[in-house]
C-alpha cells in the first residue's frame, strides 16, 4: 500500500472534506465496479483501498503525516529489514523544512500509534456504524418498490441521543482532572517509575454525564426498528448497491450516524 496516492486515486485535493471524499468514492466505485461490462476490478480494488484510509480520520492522520511509510494505519519497513534510520524519524517529525523534533515529540508520536493516547475530547466521539443489508429478489420485482426493514442503534429519545438524565449535564471527571488517564508512581531500587492508564471511571474521555440516562444507560443510543423503500432498478443484472447516507447506526454521545449500505442481488 505504501507509495501510492490516495488523493490522486480518489481524484480529490488534500484539503477535501469527508463529503467530498465520499461523493469521489461513490462516483468511481460505481465507474470501475467489476460486474459493469466497462469495469476494471485492479482499478475498483484501488479506489476502495484508498477510501478506507482517507474515510477514516486516524489513518488518514497517519498517512497525511507519514506518506511513503504508511501501510495500512502502521508503517512498512525501508530497504529490506533495515528498518528506518535516526534521521529518517527525525524528519517524519518535520525535520523537512520543519522545527526538528525533540525526544518528547517521539514520544508523543508512538504512544499514540501503539496504544497510548493524548488528552481526549468528549465531543469527538467517532459517529456511528455503518450498516450492511443484503436483499435477494427474484426477476419478476425488477422495476418495482420493495419496503425494507431492518434494526438499528438509533438515537435515544429519553436524552436526545446526549446519554444524559433530563435535568444533568456533562462534567468534567473528577477521578483524573479531566486528563483521561490516571498516572501511578512506584519506586523500586533502580528509582522511581510512572505508570498511565486510562481512567478506569471515565474510560478516557476527561468528562463524563453527571448523572447518566437511565434508558441507554449513557450510550445515547436505543434499539430501533426501521423501514425504508427502495426502488429495484429494471435493467439489474446481478447486485447493485444503494447507498443511504447517515441511515446506520447513531453515533455515541450524540455524534451522527454512519451510512446504510444495501446490497440487492437477484436469486
Amino acid at each position: 500500500m505504501a507509495n501510492k496516492d490516495y488523493y490522486m486515486i480518489l481524484g480529490v485535493p488534500r484539503t477535501a472534506d469527508q463529503d467530498d471524499i465520499k461523493k469521489a468514492y461513490r462516483k468511481l466505485a460505481h465507474e470501475h465496479h467489476p460486474d459493469k461490462k466497462t469495469g476494471n476490478e485492479d482499478k475498483f480494488k484501488e479506489v476502495n483501498e484508498a477510501y478506507q484510509v482517507l474515510s477514516d480520520p486516524q489513518k488518514r492522520s497517519n498517512y497525511d503525516n507519514f506518506g511513503f511509510a504508511y501501510n495500512d494505519g502502521g508503517f512498512s519497513g525501508q530497504q529490506g529489514q533495515g528498518g528506518y534510520s535516526q534521521e529518517d524519524i527525525w524528519n517524519m517529525f518535520g525535520g523537512q523544512g520543519g522545527r526538528r523534533g525533540n525526544a518528547e515529540d517521539i514520544f508523543d508520536m508512538f504512544s499514540e500509534m501503539f496504544g497510548g493516547f493524548r488528552q481526549p475530547q468528549y465531543d469527538q466521539e467517532r459517529k456511528g456504524e455503518d450498516l450492511f443489508v443484503e436483499v435477494t429478489i427474484g426477476k419478476k420485482d425488477l422495476g418495482t418498490t420493495r419496503m425494507l426493514e431492518y434494526d438499528i442503534q438509533d438515537a435515544c429519545q429519553e436524552c436526545e441521543g446526549k446519554g444524559v438524565a433530563r435535568g444533568y449535564k456533562i462534567i468534567t471527571c473528577q477521578t483524573c482532572k479531566g486528563a483521561g488517564q490516571v498516572r501511578q508512581t512506584t519506586k523500586s531500587g533502580l528509582g522511581y517509575f510512572a505508570r498511565v492508564s486510562v481512567c478506569p471511571t471515565c474510560g478516557g474521555k476527561g468528562q463524563m454525564p453527571e448523572k447518566e440516562c437511565t434508558a441507554c444507560k449513557g450510550s445515547g443510543r436505543a434499539k430501533a426498528r426501521k423501514t425504508l423503500e427502495i426502488r429495484v432498478p429494471n435493467d439489474l443484472q446481478s447486485s447493485y448497491n444503494v447507498v443511504v447516507p447517515h441511515g446506520g447506526n447513531a453515533g455515541r454521545g450524540g455524534q451522527g450516524p454512519g451510512d446504510l449500505v444495501v446490497n440487492i442481488k437477484i436469486k
